[in-house]
C-alpha cells in the first residue's frame, strides 16, 4: 500500500460530497475537486464550501484509506488556496493557486520536510460521475442476461463511501414471472466465508480465540487423518485452505441431514492429497470447522454470532441463513437451470450444516452496507465493528494460489482469510466468488480505489465475474475488455469437449464382459467411516443405489464396474463409476468409488449382517464346541459374543458379513456358525483360518465345575 508519509494515519468518515462547478479565479473555490500528488503518486479529492463566511472542507486519499478527513486552516485570498490536514504529524499542508478559468488548482504539498507538486481539478461529485459512467448499464445487463440465458441478477456498487447502484435485473422466478428488485434475496454461496472470518477476527480481538493457536485447544476431540496436522492445525490454516485436505465436498453436499458436530467428527477418515501447509487446496469442511470453533467458545450458534456481530450493527435486516429462512421473506430469488431450451426452477439445497462456508442469502441493498463497512476499514454509522489492522489481516496473503494470468489482465493470486487477493490492470483487488445450485455470486473490493461491487445471478454462469469486471472498468477508467464474448465462446467449447468426452468414454467400454456375480449378490449396504452408507438394492433386474439425497440406477459397464445413471436427484454424480470387489471366498465385500478425484477411490465396506447383532439370534450360538484336543466356549456379553479357546485365551467376536464373525485379536481369522435345525441352536462353529478351515461340533453344556 502506498503511503503519503510514515506519519500519515488512517481515518475514515462517511459524508456526502457537494457538486463542483467552474468558477472565476477570484471566486471562492467551492465544490468537489479531484487531483494527484505527483512524485508521491497519490490520487486524492477535496470538497470545499463556504459556510458562514468561512471556507471549510474535507480530503480523501483512497490509497491511504483516508476518507473525508476534515481540513483546517483553510484560506483563499487573491486566487491563492491553502489548507492543512489537521491532526496528522508532520504538518501536511497544501498551498496552491486557482487558475484564471477557476477550474484547476496547482501548487506544493509539504509534510515533514518533504515537498511534492500537486494539482486539483474541479469535478463532478461521485454520484454524478457514477451516473455518467453507468448511463447505459441497464441495456448492457439486459443484453448479457439474454446472452448467458440467465433469468435474473442483482447488483450493488459502493464507491467513495456512497452506494451509487443497488438494483435488480430480470426475473427472480422465471416460472412465476416475478421481477428482481434491490431487496431480492440471492444465495451468496462462498462469499459467506468473509462473514465467517470477520466474526472470527472479532473473537480474536476479544481474546476468545487466536489465529495461530492449535484448534485442539478448543476442540480437543479433533481427529484428522494426518496426526501432525491434527495437533498443529490453526484457524489461520483452516481459513486459508492449507490443511492438506482436498474438497471432499460430496460428503456434505449429498448428506444435508448431518449436523456440524457429525461433519467435524467425520474429518478423521478423509484422506489428504497434500502435506499439511504444503499448498493451497480449497476446502469447505475446514471453514465449517472454524465456524464450529466459534460456536464452542461463545456458546452461540454461528448464525447467532453473525447476526449479532455483523448483520444487526449494519442494519442488514433482510439477510437470511439458508433457503428455508430466505423463503419466509417476501422477496427472494429461486435457483434456475436451463432444460430443453427453457428456464426452469430447481430445488434449493439446504446448506445449514455447512453454513459457515456458504449459507447466507442477501440482497443488493443489504450487501451495499457490508461493502461500505469493509471499505471504511471496519467503521459504519459512527461505530466500529473491527479495528482496521484486524480487518487488513483478513486480506493479507497467506497461501499462494497456483495460477498465473499472462499479460496485464490480472497478477498472481493469493488467499488470505476468506478472501482472494490479486491485481487487475495494476489495481489491488480483494475478492471472492460463490456458487451453489443455480446461484453464482461475485464480491470484489478495490481498496485503494474505494470501490466495492456485489453481483449475483439466479442461474449458474460466468456473468457475475464478468459484470463485476465491467463495472470496475467503467468506474475506474480501466481498459475495457469484452469478456462476455470470450466467455460465451469458451462455454461452447467446454460443452463440445464434454460431449466428445462422453462419446470417448462409451468407446472405452469392454464388450461382452458380464459381471462376475448375479445382481442380487451386489445388493447390500456398504459403509465408510466418514462418507457414510451407500445402499445398493435390486429392483426389476436393475441395481439401484441410494446415497444421501441421491437415488439412481446403476448401469453395468463391464466386469465388476457399474456407472451411476441419470436421475433427478443425482446430477452431481451421474456417470461416476463404482467397482465392486470380492474376497478370496468369492463374496462381494466392498465397493470403491472416486467421490473425491484427487485421492484414491473411497472404499465402502459391506456392512455386517444385521442379524449378527440380534440378541435372540446370538443366543442360539452360545454353547460349547469341540475339536480333537481343543474346546471352544462361546458366551454372550451384552450384544457381543466372546470365544474362549482352551489353552489360547479369550477372543471377542465382531459381526461381519456373510454370516461370519471376526476378532480384533485375530487378524485374518473368521468364524461362522452352521445349523442343523433352522430354529434351533447352532450345531457347528466353523473356524476360517489362513492355514485351513476347521469345524468344531457342539457338545453338551458342561457343568460349571467342569468348565476349562
Amino acid at each position: 500500500m502506498e503511503r503519503l508519509a510514515p506519519s500519515l494515519f488512517v481515518l475514515l468518515v462517511t459524508t456526502a460530497l457537494p457538486l463542483a462547478r467552474a468558477q472565476e479565479a477570484d471566486s471562492p473555490p467551492s465544490g468537489h475537486w479531484e487531483g494527484r500528488i505527483e512524485g508521491a503518486g497519490l490520487d486524492f479529492d477535496v470538497d470545499l464550501a463556504w459556510k458562514d463566511g468561512a471556507l471549510v472542507g474535507d480530503l480523501s486519499i483512497p490509497a491511504q484509506r483516508l476518507r473525508d478527513h476534515a481540513l483546517s486552516e483553510l484560506t483563499f485570498e487573491d486566487g491563492a488556496v491553502g489548507f492543512l490536514i489537521g491532526g496528522v504529524p508532520g504538518d501536511p499542508r497544501f498551498a496552491g493557486v486557482l487558475d484564471e478559468a477557476g477550474d484547476r488548482i496547482e501548487g506544493t504539498f509539504t509534510q515533514g520536510g518533504l515537498e511534492f507538486e500537486f494539482w486539483l481539478a474541479a469535478s463532478a461529485t461521485t454520484s454524478q460521475q457514477a451516473a455518467e459512467r453507468l448511463a447505459d448499464l441497464d441495456e448492457w445487463m439486459a443484453a448479457e442476461l439474454k446472452r448467458f440465458r440467465v433469468p435474473g441478477a442483482t447488483i450493488a456498487v459502493v464507491w467513495r463511501g456512497e452506494t451509487v447502484l443497488a438494483k435488480g435485473y430480470g426475473k427472480r422466478d422465471a416460472e412465476k414471472d416475478l421481477p428482481v428488485t434491490a431487496d431480492t434475496l440471492f444465495a451468496i454461496g462462498s462469499t459467506t466465508k468473509a462473514f465467517t472470518t470477520f466474526v472470527l477476527a472479532q473473537a480474536v480481538e476479544e481474546g476468545l480465540l487466536d489465529w495461530d493457536e492449535p484448534v485442539v485447544t478448543w476442540i480437543p476431540e479433533l481427529d484428522l487423518w494426518d496426526d501432525y496436522a491434527e495437533r498443529h492445525i490453526t484457524l489461520r490454516d483452516m481459513c486459508s485452505h492449507r490443511s492438506g485436505l482436498p474438497r471432499h465436498d460430496l460428503l456434505w453436499y449429498l448428506q444435508p441431514d448431518l449436523s456440524r458436530e457429525e461433519l467435524v467428527a467425520r474429518l478423521a477418515h478423509l484422506e489428504p492429497s497434500a502435506g499439511f501447509r504444503e499448498k493451497w487446496q480449497y476446502n469447505n469442511l475446514m471453514f465449517l470447522t472454524a465456524g464450529h470453533v466459534l460456536e464452542r467458545v461463545t456458546g452461540k450458534s454461528w448464525e447467532q454470532n453473525v447476526r449479532e456481530r455483523v448483520l444487526d450493527p449494519l442494519g442488514m435486516t433482510n439477510t437470511a441463513f439458508g433457503p428455508r429462512e430466505a423463503a419466509t421473506r417476501a422477496d427472494f430469488a429461486v435457483p434456475h437451470d436451463r432444460k430443453r431450451g427453457k428456464d426452469v426452477v430447481i430445488p434449493f439445497r439446504d446448506l445449514t450444516a455447512i453454513g459457515p462456508a456458504g449459507s447466507i442469502h442477501s440482497s443488493a441493498n443489504d450487501m451495499a452496507r457490508w461493502l461500505a463497512m469493509l471499505l471504511a476499514q471496519g467503521e459504519y454509522g459512527g461505530g466500529r465493528l473491527l479495528p482496521a489492522a484486524a480487518l487488513l489481516e483478513l486480506a493479507t496473503p497467506v497461501s499462494v494460489i497456483p495460477t498465473l494470468s499472462f499479460g496485464d489482465e490480472a497478477g498472481p493470486t493469493a488467499y488470505g482469510l476468506g478472501w482472494m487477493i490479486d491485481t487487475v490492470q495494476g489495481r489491488l483487488r480483494v475478492h471472492h466468488g460463490g456458487g451453489i445450485d443455480g446461484f453464482v455470486t461475485e464480491v470484489e473490493l478495490y481498496p485503494n480505489d474505494d470501490l466495492g461491487i456485489f453481483v449475483a445471478t439466479d442461474r449458474a454462469s460466468a456473468l457475475p465475474s464478468i459484470a463485476a469486471a465491467h463495472l470496475a472498468e467503467r468506474l475506474l477508467g480501466l481498459e475495457e475488455r469484452d469478456r462476455a464474448q470470450i466467455a460465451a465462446a469458451q462455454t461452447e467449447q467446454v460443452e463440445s469437449i464434454v460431449d466428445a468426452s462422453a462419446r470417448a468414454r462409451a468407446r472405452e467400454r469392454v464388450a461382452d464382459a458380464p459381471p462376475a456375480h448375479e445382481l442380487a449378490e451386489y445388493a447390500a449396504t456398504y459403509a465408510h467411516p466418514s462418507y457414510g452408507r451407500i445402499e445398493v438394492g435390486l429392483g426389476e433386474g436393475v441395481l439401484e443405489m441410494r446415497y444421501g439425497t441421491v437415488v439412481a440406477p446403476l448401469e453395468h459397464r463391464h466386469f465388476e464396474v457399474f456407472a451411476i445413471g441419470e436421475s433427478e436427484s443425482g446430477a452431481e454424480v451421474e456417470g461416476l463409476e463404482l467397482q465392486f470387489v470380492g474376497d478370496l471366498a468369492g463374496h462381494v465385500t466392498r465397493l470403491e468409488v472416486r467421490l473425491e478425484p484427487s485421492v484414491a477411490p473411497i472404499v465402502f465396506e459391506r456392512a455386517p449382517d444385521a442379524r449378527l447383532s440380534d440378541p435372540a439370534f446370538l443366543a442360539r450360538l452360545v454353547g460349547a464346541y469341540e475339536l480333537p484336543a481343543l474346546r471352544i466356549d462361546v458366551s454372550l456379553e451384552g450384544t457381543r459374543l466372546a470365544m474362549d479357546v482352551s489353552g489360547q485365551g479369550r477372543f471377542t467376536l465382531e459381526p461381519s458379513t456373510f454370516g461370519r464373525f471376526t476378532s480384533p485379536q485375530l487378524e485374518g481369522y473368521a468364524v461362522r456358525f452352521d445349523f442343523d435345525d433352522e430354529a434351533g441352536p447352532a450345531s457347528t462353529i466353523v473356524l476360517l483360518q489362513p492355514n485351513g478351515t476347521f469345524r468344531a461340533k457342539r457338545v453338551a453344556a458342561p457343568e460349571p465345575s467342569d468348565r476349562r
